[in-house]
């Protein structure tokens, strides 16, 4: 196998593998979020013998915030431990990938790798999805408060049993108490942390790009999971290379799953199959899963490449927006 392709299979290699730390740290979150969620039911079962009287909403309002802020300063503690834990390795991760390259090229690649820490700042200095990391769970933490908060309050309002704000809040046992409003934290939590693990993940890789210096890496390839579930943005920029020092890097979207490689000075372009050529493969069934039926169709008569579907910011098109980009595209295609 050529040195290139090696480069971005190991990258492949490595992003599944980070898939399952994922797995890892969001059962560590979740587990202690539940623990939140239990004593939060167990206070709010304890008022059932109060009555919810104004007289005691807020106190019983109060002493659910608490709890619940108590959980999730253990979930921050518990997600930046794992995530520091992570940089490092993703830094020698990286250097490994530029060194395998740089010796088949013939360039000599010594550096000093970024350390945990330095990956750690920079990760917390560099938004993802238009936010900080603290910013991330800041808002995760508030959201959670105000889901229940105002749950409690309407209950209240509505003159709702205690047994019946419980079931609300933590779902029915017939579900899997998957029907309650707890329901959304854990949900949201999962996305954020999946989502922090890979903004790390390709901080400490650019990091370590960036300090091998352009006489070694001479660009970030983007490198995209090809299957069913790969976003239109990701799709569209797979096997594009941009310069060490700018242009769009992984997490495109929440729960992103892209990662990088990178292009060594002087090596072949990696020969690879893309993401397109993935998707050109596929039955019209799975294309249509993945685009939509109208947009299936237009892709497979010809009239609108996949890159197409997204644009210059990496936002994906409506059908709409696409009928007045490409009005002949429609018509060539027979669409209306």
């Amino acid at each position: 196998m050529p040195t290139g392709e090696r480069i971005v299979d190991e990258a492949v290699r490595h992003r599944i593998a980070l898939g399952r730390y994922s797995n890892t740290t969001v059962r560590r979150v979740l587990a202690l979020l539940n623990r939140v969620e239990a004593s939060v039911i167990e206070r709010l079962a304890r008022a059932d013998n109060e009555g919810l009287t104004r007289a005691n909403l807020d106190a019983l309002l109060y002493e659910v915030r608490a709890l619940q802020a108590d959980g999730w300063t253990l979930v921050r503690d518990r997600l930046n431990s794992d995530l520091a834990g992570l940089a490092g390795g993703e830094a020698d991760f990286a250097a490994r990938l530029v060194r395998l390259g740089a010796g088949a090229a013939s360039i000599e690649a010594v550096t000093g790798v970024p350390t945990a820490s330095q990956v750690v700042a920079a990760a917390n200095a560099r938004p993802f999805q238009g936010r900080f990391l603290r910013e991330w769970l800041a808002d995760a933490e508030e959201g959670a408060a105000k889901r229940v908060r105002q749950a409690i309050q309407q209950g209240f309002v509505e003159g709702r049993s205690v047994s019946e704000l419980i079931r609300q809040i933590r779902g029915t046992k017939a579900a899997n108490y998957r029907d309650g409003i707890l329901e959304i934290s854990r949900r949201g939590a999962e996305a954020m942390v999946r989502t922090a693990i890979t903004h790390v993940s390709n901080v400490a890789h650019q990091e370590t790009y960036t300090a091998f210096g352009p006489d070694v890496v001479s660009g970030v390839m983007w490198v995209a999971t090809l299957d069913a579930r790969t976003t239109d943005i990701c799709a569209s920029r797979d096997g594009t290379i941009y310069p060490v020092d700018s242009g769009p890097r992984p997490p495109a979207h929440v729960n992103c799953r892209s990662t990088t490689a990178p292009a060594i000075l002087g090596m072949e372009p990696v020969k690879r199959q893309t993401y397109a050529e993935w998707f050109a493969k596929q039955p019209a069934a799975v294309q249509d899963d993945i685009l939509g039926k109208t947009k299936g169709q237009l892709y497979r008569q010809g009239q609108i490449a996949l890159d197409r579907f997204v644009d210059n910011k990496g936002r994906t098109l409506t059908l709409e927006e696409l009928r007045r980009r490409d009005a002949s595209a429609f018509e060539k295609a027979g669409v209306g």
